[in-house]
């Protein structure tokens, strides 16, 4: 059975964060917390956990920021690097997160504690309040950042500065002005770690939804002097702009709007579904001439206010040879915590270098 996120922090996550805290803090009650931390704690989702753990911190940390920014500056010091039982990071998010609602008004001091404990987790999130009401500041520190020696760090700073980032508070001057947040992933595009560079992917697909043609000219730029890195960046990081089909992202990836496909078939193996089931999607077509393709195929989804939402889901990618070629792809509808389906009819869509091919319905029932 797939482990909720939530359940992430739940007992071993709050018993990690006791022992820490003892070690780190000698007058650290463990018990008290444990007892606290857990009450309430099954109702909760995700980020409510994240957000009633960090008030009950906030009982037994000192009042002075300062002082409870040094303890919590020991944690990685007695933090686990392996455990044969799982990977405790979510247990360090209120931790960090605790930074973000108990340091605003200490911001030097808490984002030296946020570089700190960024590998334990990501301070993602945490940094967003920091650039929202100290821009010029956080800002300074995410360029120097950029050119830190911890990999974690330098993803910091540019997953910190993403103008979309998923579950992070909006910033309205990141999301008007793009190139402040690429003066930063100028630093970081040849960066050794992949770990950096997919952060780096991601930011710039962040701003092609707003700003497409500077995400355009700037990989043109980087492309000038190619290197395999630099391409694979370039790749991920116009994925959007390919599944919308943006003609000069796939004109420079080398995928033409202009294709020769005959004879083409989109099917579904069934006309209805329930949750747990999965639909197998077919597609066939006769392709005249070598080509490159990326094929994709959308999910459009019903929400709540009666109106669809679209997800897209890559299929294949690859030069093509001429002849005869048969496809199949299953999707399982099944629950995840990012992704909530409704009764009723949810169409696929298959896109090819952006470009729809045909859509077919299955109803969830």
């Amino acid at each position: 059975m797939t482990t909720l996120l939530k359940d992430r922090l739940a007992d071993d996550a709050i018993q990690r964060i006791a022992e820490v805290l003892s070690a780190s803090q000698v007058d650290f009650d463990p018990a008290r917390f444990i007892q606290q931390a857990h009450t309430g704690l099954n109702s909760l989702e995700l980020k409510e956990r994240v957000r009633h753990i960090i008030a009950v911190l906030a009982q037994h940390l000192s009042d002075d920021f300062t002082q409870a920014a040094q303890v919590l500056q020991q944690v990685p010091n007695h933090w686990p690097t392996h455990n044969a039982q799982g990977d405790y990071g979510f247990a360090a998010w209120p931790l960090i997160d605790y930074v973000a609602v108990y340091g605003l008004h200490h911001p030097d001091i808490a984002l030296q504690t946020l570089k700190i404990l960024t590998p334990l987790f990501t301070a993602e999130f945490a940094i967003r309040p920091f650039l929202h009401q100290h821009f010029d500041l956080t800002y300074g520190y995410l360029q120097e950042w950029a050119i830190d020696e911890n990999h974690h760090v330098r993803r910091l700073a540019s997953e910190g500065c993403r103008p979309r980032l998923p579950w992070g508070q909006r910033v309205p001057y990141l999301m008007k002005n793009p190139d402040v947040i690429i003066a930063v992933l100028e630093q970081l595009k040849d960066d050794d770690s992949d770990y950096v560079r997919r952060s780096v992917a991601n930011n710039l697909n962040d701003i092609s939804k707003d700003y497409p043609e500077t995400v355009v000219r700037l990989a043109q730029q980087w492309l000038a002097q190619p290197t395999a890195h630099r391409q694979a960046i370039i790749k991920h990081a116009t994925r959007g702009l390919v599944k919308s089909g943006h003609a000069d992202a796939l004109a420079m990836l080398g995928y033409s709007q202009v294709f020769n496909l005959q004879n083409i078939s989109f099917t579904l193996n069934k006309t209805e579904i329930s949750m747990d089931e999965t639909v197998q999607l077919s597609l066939s077509f006769l392709l005249l001439e070598p080509q490159n393709l990326v094929i994709d195929y959308a999910l459009h989804l019903p929400r709540a206010n009666g109106k669809k939402s679209v997800k897209v889901f890559k299929w294949k990618t690859a030069l093509l040879a001429a002849g005869q070629h048969q496809l199949t792809q299953n999707y399982t509808f099944k629950l995840i915590t990012t992704r909530r389906y409704y009764l009723g009819e949810h169409d696929f869509e298959v896109l090819v270098n952006g470009q729809s091919l045909g859509f077919r319905t299955i109803e969830l029932i």
